[in-house]
């Protein structure tokens, strides 16, 4: 958790490292980056420094003091050393060189520090599970069966984890420092600007009249919100306070309405334009177009908010649930004059991306329109003010500074709001480079094929499973990586009669890995909503399992459907047709009700109905689709009934 502090001198410093982090990150994407070891140790440096700045636990006492002072003078030697040496780390020969005694020193420090950071901005699972790798890697001969490996020595992991590109100066922190951030950055400029908060104004305007509207307007929210920041907890901290209170004034329960926030927020990390840390490293990690990612992404995002939105209303019609009065809610069109301008800075980046531009150039410029909105914003209210009262050139100068220290502000938030996923890169590429040390995630592989055998089917499904374990203890970025090393390659060998493609391999694993914001114990989303709601927060974990159903189905579709297939439209159209009814019949299982109460009898013919709609022929989509219908009119029939005798359709 931040720590906030009161000590001026030190919110200074903390302001002063986030602006420079912002500055440098901003001037990779302007310029086009540097050597690798030196770009990444940076950038990593100043992340780890900000994170013992804000995240200070414990440091009431002066020893507690001295330690994180320790630590930051630990963090520059230790992290500043590769940058710059960056000539000594390029002309060594990994594994045959010998190493100088600080090398040993300050290697063992930036993996403990990696460890540290990772500890106190996420969870202690995940060093744990880095500590593993890592017994596991010097251990090596002492495991049993095909585990076992020849082990490493202390000299080989250091060069491995610290010299090499194989360990902390991974692919991943690579991603973060070229992506990730400008577009952390971007989503904090844009929230700074009150983007956020229109987004939440205009879904509840628009949505809050229908039955259940709040939680539908969450939903809408948490769409448009996670649409710039691509943080699941970022967007249920920003849109959940307004939101959840409303749900629960509307009648649902308090760990239901932070279970549908917390769905609805984990969709802001598939939602294009600016999707999740993790859709940065499928590109890097296949090589193909961010631009090509966000086109596929589209339907399958629009397929995902469509369930989580069925669920909701599902919910609402069997509690009985109305939508808000007109004289609760603003006008849709007023609010929407008022801030139409925060809908182009995305809508800009897309345009870019659609020309070809390359993603950084692309998030510089979303980051410079937002400024710019910003500033014609305050000019125009400067002159609207004009018109009514005097002004004077020194308030013009006031408005010159507070429009500074705004650009300041958000420089200091997008930085720290990336501290998270800077820990998270960090730690598990030592987990990768373990994996590549010891082989493990070939055999690993190999292990997924033997096990699935030739069906694609049972081999997505372990994959899941696997997810489902992971995401106890990773973040879905770290997740993803591990998963992505170890289950992309069987996935591509078993699919090969399916036409699975690579992409397709990666977001199968990438939307599996979704699955930690709500699988407890960690679950930070999920805790957080809870937190807003005053519910069980395991209570709210599980609600938005149930409500994220689509997050195990969507994959399933990815290996054996035309989800992906953009440039086939009749076969695209057509697998998202039946995919929304199969998604409303799978809402009607899950709540047990549409129009009135779903017998157990129906539950299972809709199920079967909902099987088939998802299932990749044709002729069994049509007999689900029918199937689905009649049990569809038959639910209304019985609810007409009800009402002419004057007796209750939710019972």
């Amino acid at each position: 958790m931040v720590s906030e502090t009161k000590n001026p001198a030190l919110k200074a410093l903390i302001t002063l490292i986030g602006v420079g982090m912002s500055l440098y990150h901003l001037n990779i994407a302007w310029t086009g980056g540097y050597e690798f070891v030196f770009q990444r140790s940076l950038s990593f440096l100043f992340g780890v420094i900000l994170v013992l700045l804000v995240y200070r636990h414990q440091e009431k006492t002066l020893l507690g003091k001295f330690g994180t002072g320790t630590l930051c003078i630990l963090t520059i030697l230790a992290l500043g050393y590769p940058a710059i040496a960056t000539d000594y780390f390029n002309s060594r020969l990994y594994y045959v060189d010998p190493l100088k005694f600080q090398d040993y020193i300050l290697g063992t420090i930036a993996i403990l520090l990696a460890l540290e950071v990772a500890r106190r901005t996420i969870n202690t699972a995940l060093p744990l599970i880095v500590i593993f790798f890592l017994i596991y890697t010097y251990f090596g001969p002492f495991f049993p069966w095909e585990f076992a490996h020849r082990g490493a020595t202390f000299k080989d992991m250091i060069d491995h984890h610290y010299f090499a590109q194989e360990g902390l100066w991974n692919l991943p922190l690579g991603v973060f420092s070229t992506y990730i951030f400008l577009f952390v950055l971007f989503g904090a400029f844009l929230d700074r600007m009150g983007a956020a908060d229109y987004y939440v104004r205009l879904s509840m305007a628009a949505a809050g009249r229908l039955r259940g509207g709040p939680a539908k307007a969450a939903v809408f929210a948490s769409a448009m919100t996670g649409s710039i920041t691509g943080s699941a907890n970022a967007n249920v901290a920003t849109t959940g306070p307004f939101t959840i209170p409303m749900m629960k004034k509307a009648g649902f329960k308090p760990e239901t309405a932070a279970g549908i926030e917390t769905a609805a927020s984990t969709g802001g990390q598939i939602m294009p334009p600016i999707m999740g840390a993790s859709a940065f490293l499928i590109v890097e990690f296949t090589g193909i177009s961010y631009w090509e990612v966000v086109k596929v992404s589209i339907l399958p995002a629009v397929l995902y908010f469509l369930s989580v939105y069925t669920i909701v209303h599902l919910e609402a019609r069997k509690g009985g649930l109305e939508g808000l009065s007109k004289d609760q809610l603003e006008r849709t069109w007023n609010v929407f004059k008022e801030g139409w301008y925060y809908l182009l800075p995305p809508i800009l980046i897309i345009v870019v991306l659609m020309r070809g531009q390359s993603v950084p150039f692309a998030g510089v410029i979303g980051i410079v329109s937002v400024i710019a909105l910003g500033g014609l914003k305050g000019l125009v209210d400067f002159h609207a003010r004009s018109k009514t009262c005097k002004v004077k050139f020194q308030d013009f100068i006031r408005l010159l500074w507070l429009g500074s220290i705004n650009v300041v502000r958000a420089m200091e938030q997008g930085a720290i709001r990336s501290l998270s996923v800077c820990a998270a890169v960090g730690a598990v590429g030592i987990v990768m480079g373990a994996l590549f040390q010891t082989g493990l995630g070939l055999k690993f592989s190999s292990l997924m094929v033997a096990l699935a055998g030739d069906s694609l089917l049972l081999a997505i499904i372990l994959v899941g499973i696997a997810s489902f374990v992971l995401g106890m203890g990773l973040p879905t970025s770290a997740a993803y990586i591990v998963l992505s090393v170890m289950a992309v390659p069987a996935l591509l060998d078993i699919g090969q009669p399916w036409g699975l493609s690579l992409l397709a391999a990666h977001l199968i694993v990438f939307w599996f890995s979704l699955d930690s914001c709500f699988t407890p114990p960690v679950c930070v989303p999920a805790y957080t909503a809870g937190g807003i709601a005053q519910a069980n927060p395991s209570k709210a974990a599980w609600a938005a399992f149930r409500t994220a159903k689509g997050m195990y189905i969507i994959p399933l579709m990815f290996g054996f459907t035309g989800l992906l297939l953009v440039d086939q439209p009749l076969n695209l159209l057509q697998t998202f047709a039946f995919a929304v009814v199969g998604f409303l019949a799978s809402s009607a299982v899950i709540v047990g009700h549409m129009y009135v109460r779903i017998n157990a009898v129906e539950r299972i013919v809709i199920s079967l109905a909902a099987l088939g709609l998802f299932w990749p022929y044709i002729s069994f989509q049509i007999a689900g689709a029918v199937v689905f219908i009649s049990v569809f009119f038959s639910q209304r029939a019985r609810y007409a009934r009800a009402l002419a005798a004057n007796v209750d359709p939710t019972n």
